[in-house]
């Protein structure tokens, strides 16, 4: 097994295949910890806590380290992690707004996160509900407590939306 840090990932390779990775953008004098991600056939076999220790180890280097991963909040709690840098972000509150959204709406609606790319955040709703009378309203029932608008959706062929909201900061 090997760590790479490449095209804004920090990613564990098991020979050629990357098999967990960390995206990270990289912000001045800070690291931005953005989410993580297993392939498929590799979960549960603990590889996304090792990038995630190696990707907080990197941090360490910068001045702060800005969390908006879920996962890896969830592995910092677990493992007792602390570190004065560490930030959490307002979208790892939006991000765990969509699974408390999922928690209650589902599976009459569900919300699944898509990407992050200078502070807009694109998910997909999908689901059974009624297209004639509140749809928008699950688009805005993730939105809770963080600052953040809805600048625009889409409906898809696959009659799912997707929906793009600016978070006001980051």
């Amino acid at each position: 097994m090997e760590f790479k840090v490449e095209d804004n990932r920090i990613s564990l390779y098991d020979a050629d295949k990357r098999i967990s990775w960390v995206v990270y953008k990289k912000e001045g004098d800070c690291i931005h910890l953005i989410e993580t991600h297993t392939a498929k056939g590799y979960e549960g076999k603990g590889y996304a806590g090792k990038v995630v220790e190696y990707a907080l180890n990197i941090g360490e280097k910068f001045d702060k380290i800005k969390v908006s991963c879920p996962y890896i909040k969830h592995w910092m709690g677990k493992k007792k992690y602390e570190s004065e840098k560490i930030e959490f972000t307002e979208l790892l509150k939006f991000k765990e707004n969509i699974d408390f959204f999922n928690k209650y709406h589902e599976p009459e609606a569900k919300a699944e996160y898509i990407s992050y790319e200078d502070g807009i955040v694109s998910v997909r709703f999908s689901g059974p509900f009624c297209r004639s009378c509140g749809v928008y309203d699950y688009f805005e029932d993730i939105i809770q407590d963080v600052p953040v608008k809805i600048i625009g959706y889409e409906e898809n062929d696959d009659d799912s939306f997707t929906v793009k909201y600016k978070l006001e900061k980051l």
